[in-house]
C-alpha cells in the first residue's frame, strides 16, 4: 500500500487534494480513506514539520505540496526529502536524510513530462531538501510558485494524475550530485537516458558536506548503482570525495 499525504495548511496541497478526491473515488476502509493501492492522510498542520512513523504500514509515501521560489519560477517538481549540511530550517534534522524513492519518484516525474506539453511550467527535479522525518521511502510533488499556479487546472491534472499513475521503469538507481537547486543537467540526463534518480546533492550543500553524508545518500537511495555528477556544477572537494567513494565501493560514476 502507498500513502498520499495532504495538508490543509498548504493551499496548493489543498487544491491537489480537491482534484484528487473529485477525480478518484476514495471510500472509507478500516477507518482510512482508500482508492485501490492508495490510502489518503489529511493533516491540519504544515507537512514539512509533521514527522511520521509509518514503517510496516506503507511501502512509500508521497506528499502533495506547494513550491515557493524567490525567482518566481513556475514549476512542477518532484524531490527527495531530508537535509545535507548543518541546518534544518524547514523541518527534519541537520545532516539527516530520509530513504528516497527513486523508482516511483522518477516514474512520477517521467509521467509529468509525458502529460505536460505547455510552456508555462518547468517540469523538473529539485535537490534533496527539507523535512519532515519519515521512516519509509518518500518523496514530494509540488506546484510552484504563487496562488495562480497552485490552482492551475493543468498543473493539478499533471501532478495528481502522475502520482496516481507513475511511469515505473526498472532502471538502475543513482544519486545525483551537483548543479543548482533544480539540477538541470541531471534532469536532462534523466530525460534522455534509462535511469532513475534518488537523492540529489545540490552544489549549495557542497561547502559543508561531510564525506559520510555521501555514504548516507547512497545507503538511503535503494539499490543505488552509483552517481550521476554534474562535473562543472560540483565543488572540487566534493568531486574528489565522490570519485574516491565510487572507486572504493565499486560504484558507477557518470560525469556529465
Amino acid at each position: 500500500m502507498h500513502l498520499i499525504i495532504s495538508s490543509r495548511s498548504d493551499p496548493a496541497s489543498l487544491s491537489m487534494l480537491n482534484y484528487l478526491t473529485e477525480k478518484y473515488t476514495f471510500t472509507e476502509k478500516n477507518g482510512v480513506m482508500n482508492h485501490g493501492d492508495f490510502d489518503l492522510l489529511i493533516i491540519e498542520d504544515r507537512h514539512i514539520f509533521h514527522d511520521m512513523s509509518l514503517s510496516g504500514r506503507y511501502d512509500y509515501a508521497v506528499v502533495l505540496s506547494r513550491h515557493s521560489s524567490a525567482a518566481n519560477i513556475r514549476s512542477l517538481t518532484a524531490h527527495p526529502t531530508g537535509n545535507f549540511g548543518p541546518t534544518a530550517d524547514l523541518g527534519g534534522k541537520p545532516r539527516t536524510i530520509n530513504i528516497s524513492c527513486p523508482v516511483v519518484m522518477s516514474g512520477t516525474l517521467r509521467r509529468m513530462m509525458e502529460l505536460y506539453s505547455g510552456d508555462k511550467f518547468e517540469v523538473t527535479f529539485e535537490a534533496t531538501h527539507h523535512g519532515p522525518l519519515f521512516d519509509i521511502p518518500n518523496y514530494y510533488v509540488e506546484i510552484g510558485t504563487t496562488e495562480n499556479e497552485w490552482n492551475d487546472p493543468d498543473a493539478l491534472r499533471v501532478t495528481v494524475d502522475s502520482v496516481m499513475n507513475p511511469d515505473i521503469r526498472k532502471y538502475d538507481n543513482f544519486v545525483g550530485v551537483g548543479g543548482g537547486h533544480y539540477a538541470p543537467k541531471i534532469k536532462q540526463y534523466f530525460r534522455e537516458n534509462s535511469v532513475n534518480i534518488g537523492h540529489i546533492i545540490s552544489k549549495h550543500d557542497h561547502d559543508a558536506l561531510e564525506p559520510w553524508e555521501i555514504d548516507m545518500a547512497v545507503k538511503k537511495t535503494p539499490g543505488c548503482k552509483g552517481f550521476i555528477m554534474d562535473r562543472k556544477g560540483t565543488r572540487g572537494a566534493v568531486r574528489d570525495m565522490i570519485k574516491k567513494y565510487a572507486d572504493e565501493n565499486s560504484l558507477e560514476l557518470i560525469s556529465i
